[in-house]
């Protein structure tokens, strides 16, 4: 009996212990979901909780987590590094969770190459444009969009990239080298592009960042050691479709802060001219140095202005549409934009259209691929070489039946009115751009990823020049044609493994392996034609030119292998390391110095983590970096170091034969690269609860081995050869700094300001056949102890005026390198800086007598530049102003030195008006005019300071509310009004001081006019 109960009993427990996990397990359910970034795509590794509870999980490779949750569980907390936190109600729905990026966070994500990194954990000098201000300003040159948005980073425009469709170059803390390649490589999603970056759509570009220092341009190794463009485009999301349009109008105005002579001043000049030609100093009669046209325009104030003749308001406008969406599996970005630019002066545009197509596609749960396209064609249309500031405003520009006159003036031979040359030829130039990416990846285990990127590009362009035979040009050939093809071909491979793990929150280690391949091919025809009985075809007739024609063939291969390691080490979230190693080797070297080296290294310390600084409110971060790094520059010339020839025709006993003649250049088989060591050290800081946020950087950088010329004797054959010697340096601060002044829901109201200096200092040259050092070679414009690119030119020290002592004047001296024994009044003063002993040694006082130590090394490049902005929003309006400044800069200015700019002042050309010197109003700044030559000496004067300040950007925009959209169905209506370049203080005479005007007479592109611009925009997302 008793042994029956304990049974029962037994059972009873049993029963019960069942019943009570069975209802355990009822109580609780399992919830599945995914969650994704502010883009749609997957976040590996978010952290999944049961808010009020240490219940959590964490996001696979794909983004997705189950848990398992008790029944009565409300609200789950997902967090990942870099983004907001989010409460998500729980649903008995799979769970779809995107995140939104934090505001000024630490955490903020930054490109850094081969993958990204927490802002917070970047080692190396990395900076990230602000897009939104690079876009501000309406253009097709991307790199354009830069100046002014990154520390150290200086925008060359250069001949001709103030044209539409025309680019510009980066120079990154100053010139490295002095024959050697000076600028930056772009990369594009990872690949690096040769050639340019034309084709890119800036509405396409989802980030920039640029790598500044050895450490962070080491993983690119030769190529990277003068600056990195990382540009990142954008991509699909995993949501529903959306469909966005931004369009443009832009209109443009000459921009210019000078004078050009008036009829009646130009005629002047020229008589002052004639006058100070003549013993009497008398003013010669104006029958006898003015045409009967030129007299009728004089006596009747009847005169042409050219600028209203050939300068006209230029139009922009731009459409862009893209399509972004996708699934789990399929993501999708798709784009075309429609540029034109109708330029300032006539004849001159660009059209391009842009096709983009980016894929990502998931394959299994460990493979993916992305796809990418992108498609350019474009037309560029050139204008004749003109000059509104030089051509005489004497004569007619057209008949009485209203045609245009060839010579203004009525005489033959004299110059040809502009507006002729413009109707009678033809440049244009069509290109066709095809990149194609395709990379896929294998994410082998959690930890270790290989990836596989390949890349394709082919780029074609035919530029054809006609000149009639009734232009000045080619009048005397009854017609000359000019056609360029050119063929650019890409192709590029890399394999990249990837393995990060974290063996604990405190030791994160990652290592990085790649090894890279690619090969680029340059093929290039050029033919010419002269002669042609039927100008109606124009260049696309060059076949039928009888007076010969002209075909030559230029062709180059290059070849790169290259294999890097990186490896970084994060130790308590307060200690990171970074050593990088690539190795390069290219076909481009000589036989000897295929292979070259670039190790790097850097260190991090993020001070703000540290037990003594972390409980200080005041302070969000506070990071010290500190890099080292030894990179080689890259050979920009193929086949330097090896004998060229090129094709030669030749008589002989009376008949024309094939030959070969050798180049101009002295093959060195013994050239090596130049070596780049530089020295990086930087903090980053976050203030005042981020009031204040900014870097400062402070760096030094060494080129060894530098890349020089030298002459070699003519019996040689050659003209000059390459070779290695001596040292440069370039050391400078640069400082980022933003003030948050306003942050609420309503207003927000910050200022930015980026500034920069570089010194640039050539450091030692090579040493003579007895072991003494050579300090300067005259020839190629090396100086130990100055710029790379410094000038040396003769001190301007005024004008002469009446009464000076002109017999002892050290320019009358005979003893002087150029001894002017009529120097009269009006006449240029040189000034007597320096003088030579008996033995030939500088002694450093004047010694009575102009010689070329008398002149003086003044450095071009700027004390410092650099960028003043401020962003408000108020509710729906934003306003940007962006400040743009260069303080301290020298260039040589050809408007007061050349004959093809009027600099000479000889009154047969117009010019900019300068109060130049007459007997009657002595000046003392300029010279007298001069019929017969230019004054002596004239080059000391153009030598002008550059420094300028421009108000870059106004934007003003405003967004509709939410109300308005929503009855219209849409997501977002952006309108805009934009003005560039609206006002430049500067001493500089010229359209810009950054760029000269092209020269009247010159065959090449060298310059064009800046223009002033005004947009209004429009932005809508469906």
């Amino acid at each position: 009996m008793c042994k029956s109960i304990k049974k029962r009993k037994q059972l009873l427990v049993t029963f019960l212990m069942f019943f009570a996990v069975s209802f355990s397990v009822y109580a609780q359910k399992t919830v599945k979901g995914t969650v994704l970034d502010e883009t749609g795509l997957p976040l590996p590794s978010a952290s999944v909780t049961v808010k009020g509870t240490a219940n959590g999980t964490s996001t696979d490779f794909d983004g997705k987590f189950s848990i398992t949750v008790a029944n009565d569980a409300k609200v789950l907390v997902v967090s990942y590094i870099g983004y907001k936190t989010k409460e998500v109600a729980i649903t008995n729905s799979d769970l779809k969770i995107a995140l939104e990026v934090e505001a000024n966070s630490l955490n903020e994500i930054i490109v850094v190459g081969y993958g990204t990194r927490r802002k917070s954990d970047v080692v190396g000098a990395v900076a990230k444009a602000d897009l939104s201000k690079a876009t501000a300003t309406p253009t097709s040159d991307v790199t354009e969009m830069l100046r002014g948005r990154v520390s150290g980073l200086r925008v060359d425009v250069g001949g001709g990239s103030l044209r539409p469709g025309g680019t510009s170059e980066i120079l990154l803390r100053g010139r490295s080298s002095i024959e050697g390649n000076v600028s930056g490589i772009y990369v594009v999603d990872g690949i690096i592009r040769e050639g340019g970056i034309e084709d890119i759509n800036p509405d396409d570009i989802e980030s920039i960042e640029v790598l500044k220092d050895a450490s962070a341009q080491a993983i690119y190794g030769a190529k990277g050691s003068n600056g990195v463009i990382l540009i990142t485009t954008k991509r699909g999301k995993n949501n529903k479709v959306n469909v966005s349009y931004h369009g443009f109008l832009t209109t443009k105005k000459l921009e210019r802060n000078f004078d050009v002579y008036s009829g009646q001043e130009y005629a002047q000049l020229r008589r002052e001219a004639v006058r100070a030609t003549r013993a009497d100093n008398s003013y010669p009669d104006d029958a006898d140095i003015f045409s009967n046209i030129e007299l009728n325009s004089i006596a009747n104030n009847e005169f042409v202005d050219w600028e209203n003749e050939l300068v006209a308001p230029g139009i922009v406008n731009s459409h862009s549409l893209s399509i972004v969406g996708g699934t789990e599996f399929t993501k999708v970005y798709g784009s075309v934009n429609y540029f034109r630019e109708e330029g300032i002066i006539p004849t001159s545009t660009y059209t391009r259209k842009n096709l983009r197509l980016n894929v990502d596609q998931k394959i299994t749960d460990k493979i993916s691929a992305r796809f990418d396209i992108n498609l350019l064609n474009d037309l560029s249309e050139r204008a004749a070489n003109v000059n509104v500031i030089t051509f005489s405003p004497l004569g007619r520009a057209y008949d009485d039946m209203g045609n245009i006159t060839q010579f203004p003036s009525g005489e033959d031979g004299t110059a040809i009115n502009p507006l002729w040359n413009l109707r009678e030829e033809d440049h244009d130039e069509k290109g066709n751009d095809f990149v194609v990416n395709f990379i896929p990846t294998y994410q082998i285990t959690d930890d270790l990823k290989y990836q596989l990127t390949t890349s394709l590009t082919r780029k074609t362009s035919e530029r054809g020049q006609y000149q009639s035979s009734l232009s000045g040009a080619g009048d005397s050939d009854r017609g000359i044609a000019r056609i360029d093809n050119q063929l650019r071909e890409a192709f590029f491979i890399e394999n990249i493994i990837t393995y990060n793990k974290e063996f604990n929150p405190d030791n994160i280690f990652n290592l990085t392996l790649a090894s890279t391949m690619d090969e680029n091919k340059f093929t290039q025809t050029f033919t010419e034609g002269r002669g042609f009985p039927n100008e109606s075809l124009g260049y696309d007739g060059i076949t039928n030119a009888i007076g010969g024609v002209e075909v030559q063939r230029n062709k180059t291969k290059t070849r790169n292998l290259s294999y890097m390691a990186r490896a970084r080490y994060n130790f308590m979230d307060k200690y990171l390391v970074t050593g990088t190693v690539r190795r390069d080797g290219s076909s481009v070297n000589a036989r000897d110095f295929k292979w070259t080296t670039n190790p790097a290294i850097a260190f991090a310390w993020k001070m703000q983590n540290e037990s003594f600084i972390e409980n200080i409110e005041e302070i969000q971060e506070l990071k010290l970096r500190v890099t080292y790094g030894s990179l080689i520059n890259s050979l920009s010339r193929p086949y330097t170091s090896l004998f060229t020839a090129a094709g030669q025709n030749y008589v002989f006993d009376g008949e024309s034969a094939s030959g070969y003649s050798p180049s101009v250049i002295l093959p060195n088989p013994q050239l090596e690269h130049e070596r780049i060591t530089t020295f990086n050290i930087g903090v980053d800081f976050s203030l005042f609860d981020r009031f204040l946020t900014g870097s400062l950087e402070y760096y030094d950088a060494i080129t060894s081995n530098l890349l020089l010329r030298r002459g070699v004797p003519s019996t040689t054959g050659y003209q000059y050869t390459f070779f290695n010697a001596g040292e440069a340096q370039n050391k400078g601060i640069e400082l980022s700094l933003t003030a948050n002044l306003i942050n609420n829901d309503d207003f927000r109201w910050s200022v930015s300001t980026i500034w920069s200096n570089n010194q640039n200092k050539l450091l030692s040259l090579y040493n003579d056949g007895n072991g003494n050092p050579i300090l300067e070679d005259d020839a190629y414009n090396y100086f130990v102890g100055q710029p790379t690119n410094v000038l040396r030119q003769y001190q301007f020290d005024g004008i002469w005026q009446e009464g000076d002592d002109f017999a002892n004047a050290p320019q009358a001296n005979p003893d002087s390198a150029i001894t002017q024994t009529d120097l009269r009044p009006g006449d240029i003063r040189i000034k007597d800086t320096n003088g030579v002993d008996a033995n030939g040694n500088v002694t450093g006082v004047p010694d009575g007598k102009i010689t070329q130590e008398d002149r003086v090394f003044i450095d071009p490049n700027p004390d410092w530049f650099g960028s003043l902005s401020t962003t408000m929003e108020y509710k729906g309006f934003d306003l940007f102003l962006d400040f743009y400044a260069v303080e301290g800069a020298t260039k040589v200015n050809p408007f007061l030195s050349d004959f093809n700019n009027g600099g000479t002042l000889s009154g047969k050309l117009n010019g900019v008006k300068v109060p130049y010197y007459t007997p009657e109003n002595p000046s003392t700044t300029f010279p007298r005019p001069n019929f017969d030559a230019a004054p002596q000496y004239l080059n000391a004067l153009a030598v002008k300071d550059a420094s300028y300040v421009r108000l870059r950007t106004i934007s003003l925009g405003y967004t509709l509310p939410d109300v308005i959209t929503t009855k219209l169905s849409l997501s977002q209506i952006k309108l805009y009004v934009t003005g560039t370049n609206l006002f430049t203080k500067t001493d500089y005479i010229g359209y810009s001081p950054e760029v000269n005007i092209r020269s009247t007479f010159s065959n090449a592109d060298t310059g064009y006019p800046d223009a002033t611009a005004f947009t209004f925009g429009v932005k809508i997302k469906l």
